[in-house]
């Protein structure tokens, strides 16, 4: 019932804990966060050039498409 402390038994030795599982924690938290900033990396790039890019694919395809149809009008081809 009473606990029965030992003393002069020396310091107590304290165990080392086993840091396998923390690291493998943070090693995956971060390969995560790693992967989200990529990502939105990634986005804010397309994003920002989006309108840009879809704009000249537009000028390029009529381009490609209205000169062969008035160089047919033309006779040329």
């Amino acid at each position: 019932m009473v606990e029965e402390h030992e003393y002069g038994k020396g310091v107590p030795l304290v165990v080392a804990p086993s840091l396998a599982t923390i690291e493998s924690l943070v090693e995956d938290i971060r390969y995560r966060g790693q992967l989200i900033a990529r990502n939105q990396k990634l986005e804010s790039g397309v994003g920002a050039t989006g309108v840009i890019g879809f704009s000249i694919g537009f000028v390029v395809v009529m381009l490609l498409v209205i000169v062969p149809v008035k160089l047919r009008e033309l006779g040329v081809i």
